[in-house]
Parts: structure tokens; sequence; C-alpha cells
């Protein structure tokens, strides 16, 4: 009897195979890195503080005066002050620097004595040979500058000093009226004085931050941080408002990080790296943000050449400021700060912004993203003016909103947003999404280009944040690298129907092929433009392609790679709808895993396909066949 071909597996038995190792794939994924990636319950209350009351400016009461050394110096800066002002301070100078003036306000400080006091510096330069500690055991301080504004009472450190004040007692303090600079580390320190008052007080300058709040009950107003090393406004773990500053020329504009419960208003924050920098520290970051102008922050990231910013030694951080780890103008990794981002959400929890103003980002007008076990959730953004300027104007940012996919109850309602990624962004009006991954593209840019990535303070070169342009950019080569993948494998697989026992006629792959090549060459248009809409559209393009491919692939024969493909496809148009159209509720990822997972499994199927040798069917022994002759009477002869 003929040898006859062997039965093949049955193709049931592997498409439930397959279907059941891809789902064990995506929920082991999900069980480990679960406890990475969740954070503390987002019911849970902030902290209670108690209220701390705060000191108001006083215009009366026993006062120490302090004189500059030159009286050049002093006329020339008087000359601007408004005429009252300038009148009582001629008559300080003239009357009582002489006799009762002091040189400094360290000597100042150090002078005062029991009750509440008031410390009046008269316009001039002042040079800080070390750190003016402000911790009297007295509270009620108030330490003024006699000016119009913080630019006449110029307060300078000399060579070598760190911050050039800190305040860490007493309590109830109000500073006005002058300007800190030329610090190595930071401008003002705030840490410890409960019911602290920093107003009309400029910090320029200074190697580090401009301003460093870390306490209950500090209120900053109408402040300036202008040209710091690191931050501007830097608040760690610190109960208060800001109100009315005006930061620019930093790294970042705003930071805020820790346990804090803030209110930000009426602020500027422009010509920065990033405007506003919200970092979660596994705490709730309670912040309420309304009616700030956040604008053009599109500077340079790196550190200038020697700059006090990034020294050759790792340092423990002071309170609100950052230790450095490189130095020689290379960014160092802990003061990375993603570039042309307006708002930006690394982590936080219960933040709610609304109202404001965001326009001329390079990058991302607001970008939210779960860094590795600090998810953001809570996140609220409503009815800010994206793209347009507070006169009215338009000035476009390159995208409105980023969000990676990640975190529990984030969501935004944003009228004016234009450009968004991805295209489907969950509404305040519904209950949001509860994801532990989010978009494995987005997933995987916030992990290299974050501040983890950043090994030995090298800045990856295409993270669009850090300066990468177009074809440099992470999303574009890799949209690249998987348009070329997708064409591969899908040649492959019809090369693989091709030398099965029953090819597909050769039609059969004409609305396949033209939807998985449409989807791929959109993709590249997608990346390179960074249109999410795009995005969306091309993998269901190439999911159609797909779902036609698997059908024609098992009518040749080749069930399992047939299933497999199809289920792929399939996935790829679940995917699809949901960036692009409904964020599909009670998936605890991205599903854009689920396909991710099963292509190295259709890889394998493909291989098999492609390698196995397709058994000869018995026809038979082959008979010989002898020509008939017809009869000479049948015959006929011309």
């Amino acid at each position: 009897m003929p040898p006859q071909p062997r039965k093949p597996v049955r193709p049931v038995a592997i498409g439930t195979l397959t279907v059941l190792v891809a789902a064990l794939g995506v929920a082991g994924f999900a069980f480990l890195a679960l406890p990475f990636l969740e954070g503390p319950p987002l019911s849970d209350p902030v902290v209670a503080r108690e209220e701390t009351a705060l000191p108001e400016y006083r215009e009366t009461g026993g006062y120490l005066l302090v004189c500059p050394s030159s009286a050049e110096d002093f006329a020339e800066r008087n000359e601007g002050v408004e005429y009252n002002q300038r009148i009582v301070n001629e008559r300080l100078w003239e009357d009582e620097c002489p006799s009762d003036g002091h040189a400094s306000l360290g000597e100042a400080i150090a002078a005062v004595e029991e009750g509440a006091w008031r410390i009046l510096v008269l316009p001039g330069h002042y040079s800080a040979d070390q750190t003016i500690a402000v911790d009297h055991t007295t509270p009620g301080l108030q330490i003024e500058g006699l000016g119009d504004g913080p630019e006449d009472v110029q307060i300078a450190a000399g060579s070598g000093v760190g911050s050039v004040m800190e305040v860490s007692s007493p309590d109830q303090v109000y500073l006005t009226g002058f300007t800190l600079s030329g610090g190595a580390e930071d401008g003002l320190v705030v840490s410890g004085a409960r019911g602290t008052v920093v107003d009309g007080v400029a910090a320029t300058g200074n190697g580090v931050n401009g301003f460093a709040v870390h306490g209950d009950g500090v209120d900053v107003r109408d402040c300036r941080a202008e040209d710091n090393g690191n931050v501007g406004i830097a608040l760690q773990a610190a109960v208060g408002a800001v109100e009315g500053c005006e930061s620019s020329g930093n790294r970042v504009g705003m930071r805020v990080n820790g346990d804090v419960d803030l209110t930000v208003t009426g602020n500027r924050l422009h010509g920065n790296v990033t405007g506003l920098l919200v970092a979660g520290s596994n705490g709730s970051t309670a912040l309420e943000a309304t009616g700030n102008a956040i604008y053009d922050n599109n500077a340079d990231h790196r550190a200038e050449p020697g700059s006090d910013a990034c020294t050759p030694e790792l340092t423990e951080p002071g309170p609100g400021s950052d230790s450095s780890s490189s130095s020689g103008g290379v960014l160092c990794a802990d003061l990375a700060a993603p570039a042309g981002v307006g708002v930006a959400i690394a982590g936080g929890r219960g933040n709610y912004f609304w109202g404001n103003h965001i326009w001329g980002q390079r990058s991302y007008a607001i970008a939210v993203w779960s860094p590795l076990a600090e998810p953001a959730m809570g996140n609220r953004f409503e009815d800010n003016t994206l793209g347009i300027r507070d006169d009215g104007q338009r000035a476009r940012n390159r995208h409105d909103l980023w969000w990676d996919g990640a975190g529990e109850a984030n969501c935004f309602t944003e009228p004016t947003a234009l450009h968004t990624a991805p295209a489907a962004m969950p509404d305040c009006a519904d209950a949001g999404s509860d994801r532990v991954v989010g978009d494995p593209m987005r997933t995987f840019k916030t992990w290299h280009c974050g501040p983890g990535g950043l090994a030995g303070g090298i800045v990856p070169d295409s993270c669009d944040w850090f300066g990468a342009r177009q074809t440099e950019r992470l999303e574009f080569q890799v949209g690249v690298l998987f348009a070329a993948s997708l064409l591969f494998l899908t040649g492959a697989g019809w090369f693989a129907a091709a030398r099965s026992p029953a090819p597909p006629p050769g039609g059969a792959m004409s609305f396949s092929a033209m939807a998985t090549a449409a989807g791929a060459l959109l993709m590249v248009l997608a990346t390179w433009s960074g249109r999410a809409d795009y995005e969306a559209l091309a993998i269901g393009l190439w999911g159609v392609g797909w779902l036609l491919a698997g059908r024609s692939w098992s009518s040749a024969g080749l069930r399992a790679l047939g299933a497999a493909t199809s289920l792929i496809g399939a996935l790829a148009l679940v995917d699809s709808i949901d960036r692009g159209v409904w964020i599909i509720p009670a998936i605890p990822f991205s599903p854009a895993w689920t396909w991710l997972i099963l292509l190295p499994l259709w890889v394998i199927l493909a291989f098999a396909a492609i390698v196995k040798r397709h058994p000869q069917l018995y026809e038979g022994p082959e008979v010989e066949r002898t020509p008939a002759t017809a009869p000479a009477r049948d015959s006929f002869d011309w």
C-alpha cells in the first residue's frame, strides 16, 4: 500500500494554544508590572494640616537700619525711587546711618532683640560673604527693602557662598523688596519657618534654584525668578500659595514635588526649558493652578559650561533643590527637564488645572505620564485656553495634549485642544480610564527620555523634548522600523502560503496587500508629523490587511498561521478604536500590548510554515498508453 501523508495537527488546537499563551503572557505582564506601577489609593485624603496664620506687612514698630558702604551707590539707586520714599531714604542716610546703621543684613539680624522687629535696607548693593541665616528665636521679623522694587536693593553672594539667604526660624517672617543673586546654590531657602510671606522679592542668577520653599504656610507673592541654573521657584512638601510671580530663563520655571497643598494663581512662566513641572514622590501633589500664563518655554536644555547647577560630585539635595551628577556643560541626569513643554505632570496626584493660557510650546502644552512606581492619578485639566495668547492672538503649540495612557482617573476637557496624543482622550465628564500600563511607544519614550534613562548625565539624541527634530525623533525611528518589519513579515506570510499544498489564487492578496502597505506608509507619515489620529488609522488599516490575509492563508491550508494572523489583525482593530475613537474601559493596559506580545508567536508559526516540507500526494503508478491505429478500411488516402 502506498505511503499516506501525515495528518496535520488540528488548527483549532494550535489556535487555542496560541490565544492561551498570549493571554497568559499579557496577564503575567500586568501582574508583574502592577506592584511597581501601582500607587496609593486615589481615595486617600490629603493629610490634614493645621492652618497657619500669615503675618501682615507692618509700617510701624521698632526697626534696625542697613546702609550701603558707598554713598555714590546709594545716591544712584535712590535717584529712581518714588519721591516721598526717596526723601525718607535720604533722611535715614544722613541722620541714622552714621551712628546706628549696620553694614550688612547679617549683622542687623544678629542685633535683633526680643519683640517684633523690622529691618529696613536702604537702596544699594550689598555683598554677602556667607549665607544670611534668618534663624532668630523671636517671631514676627520683617525684612524690607526701601526701594520701589526689588531691583533697588541688591544682595549678591560672594565667591563660594552656597545659598544667599536661608530662613529656618522664627515663624511669622515677612520678606519684601530686595533681590538675591549670585548664590552657588539657591537664592532664597525657606525651610521650617511656618507662616512666612515672600512678597516682591527677586532671585536671579543663582546656580541651582531661585526660590526653594519647604514648609507649611508659606506664601510667595509678586516674585521674580530669572536666569537660575535649575528651577526658578521650587516647592517641595509645601503648603501655601504662589501668586503673581514671573519666572523666566530657568531650566524649570516652577517645580512642585512631594506631599503638597498649593494654590498657584496669576503667574507668568516663560522662556524656560519647562514651564511647570509636577513630579510626584509617592505622595499627593494637590495643586490647583488657575489664571496662569505659560508660554514659549523652549529654551535650550543644557547647562552652561562651568555652571554650578552641575557639579562633579553627587551631593545631598537640600529642601527644594536637586543634587547634581555631571559638569562641563553636560545636562545633569537628575536635573533633566522636557524642553518645549508648558505643563509636565510626572506622577503627580490630584492636581487641578483650569482657566490657564498655554501657548507657543514647541513640544507639548500639557504632558502627563507615569514614571515607574509613581502613577499619575486624578489629574484634571478643564477649560484651559490652548494655542491662543492672553491677548487673543493665535500662537499654536505643536501638540496641545500628550498622555502616555497610564494611571487612574486622569481626564482632559479641553475644547480648544487641536492636536492630542492619543487622538482619543478621557473626558472629565466620564469616569476616566484606569490602566497600569499605557501605550507601548509612549511608555518606552518616558523610560528612555526621562531622568531614569539619562545614565551618566548623557542626553539621548532621539528625544524631541531634548532637542531631536523630525527624522531624529525616537517615534519616527520606531515607526520606520515597525513599517519595514510589518511589510517584511507580511511578505513572509504570503511566501509561506505560496509554498502550501493549495496556494491561494493570485488575486487573493490584492486587497490585503493594499491595506497593509497603506497602513505601513501611513504609520511612517504619522510618526513623522506627530499626528496621533493618523497613527490610529494606520494601525486600523494594517489590521484589516492582516484579517484578510489570515482568511486567505487558512484556506490555503495554513490554519494555525491564518488563525494567528486574523487574531492579531482583530486586536489591531481594537487598538485602533481605543486610540482614535473611544478609550475602551475595564482594560488594565493598552490593547497594543496584546498584539505586540502575539507577534513573536506569529513569527515562530510563519517560520515553521516556510521551512515545512509538504509531502507529495500519491497518485499511483504511471500507465503507459499506446497510440491506437485505425483499420485500413477507415483510412483515407488523398
